[in-house]
């Protein structure tokens, strides 16, 4: 059929607005409807059929409209979220290179610093390191110093011991050698008195006495000689033993004073190297870090959104047409 409405036969056909799609959808479905005579009543409900047939149209235009529409938001929506998931790639890009390059940063810092502080800690022991062998030359010049001076020392103690002692023999030998003069002047003067008495001539008991008197006075004279000589000689065996005596204590004041040797200083801990801290470069991106790209979400179709108006309309003509149409047969 055209797009003409069907007319009684003899009659015109009325042309109405949108009854193509009443004859598509009645074409689409096989059916061909044969008329039978009918009254004017049935005139009437036709013209009802007709007029929601035009509702329908309208219906179904403004359906395909908003399905257009609402395509086109999808369309809009996708390429936004589209632009949306590319700057985030470039971002977690961006993220990651930031990342690699603060890592990257950080350990060329720490390294710096490493190399720094091991050339400080490294002129901190040459340093050191120079004080102990100042100080140990030091103390081995002292030592050496010490040592000297304590065999000096004891050289000297020595020498004034022996002048002392020499200095107190030296006297003693000169009490004995004065004492022997004494003791000879003694003999000389008792022989010059006994010759004396011989050349008087004089004999008797007179004589007997008087040599007697004079060996006597002699004797007393020698034995006061010899314990002064004896006292002498204490005397000097006394002062020999307070020098010994001295000597050994200027000995031990000089050893007193004499410096232990030093040894070997230890030397300073050699630094260790500072260590340094392993650092991890993030992982390489793969396509599952950005994550599913957006898909256009379900169109919905402009014919379909019609197809489901006019489906609904022409279902409701044909009950319409049904109910109206006493007698009219479809096939």
């Amino acid at each position: 059929m055209g797009d003409e409405f069907m007319s009684m036969p003899g009659e015109s056909q009325i042309g109405l607005p949108g009854n193509q799609h009443l004859a598509k959808q009645i074409q689409e479905s096989g059916l061909q409807m044969t008329l039978e005579p009918f009254t004017a009543f049935a005139i009437g409900a036709g013209v009802s059929a007709i007029g929601g047939m035009i509702g329908g149209s309208k219906a179904a235009d403004a359906a395909e409209d908003q399905a257009e529409l609402q395509n086109q938001g999808t369309q809009r929506q996708y390429d936004y979220n589209v632009e949306a998931w590319n700057f985030e790639k470039d971002i977690i890009d961006a993220n990651h290179a930031q990342a690699v390059e603060v890592i990257k940063t950080k350990a060329t810092n720490e390294q710096n610093a490493a190399l720094w502080k091991d050339q400080t800690n490294a002129a901190s022991f040459l340093y050191d390191l120079q004080i102990r062998n100042k100080k140990q030359e030091s103390l081995n010049q002292q030592y050496v110093k010490s040592h000297q001076l304590y065999g000096l020392q004891n050289t000297l103690n020595y020498r004034s011991a022996e002048a002392a002692q020499e200095s107190e023999i030296r006297k003693l030998r000169e009490i004995e050698k004065e004492a022997t003069f004494d003791n000879q002047q003694k003999d000389i003067d008792r022989l010059l008195a006994e010759g004396k008495i011989r050349a008087r001539g004089q004999e008797g008991r007179s004589v007997g006495k008087t040599y007697q008197a004079t060996a006597a006075d002699h004797g007393r004279q020698a034995a006061m000689l010899a314990e002064s000589l004896m006292g002498a000689r204490r005397d000097t065996r006394a002062v020999l033993k307070e020098i010994a005596r001295d000597k050994k204590a200027a000995d031990l004041a000089a050893f007193a004073k004499k410096m232990l040797h030093p040894g070997e200083l230890p030397e300073p801990l050699e630094p260790y190297a500072t260590p340094l801290t392993e650092w991890v470069l993030p992982r390489e991106i793969e396509e599952f870090d950005y994550g599913p790209a957006p898909v256009l979400g379900a169109m919905r179709s402009p014919s379909a959104a019609a197809n489901m108006v006019w489906g609904n309309t022409i279902a409701g003509v044909s009950g319409s047409i049904g109910s109206s149409f006493a007698g009219t047969k479809w096939t």
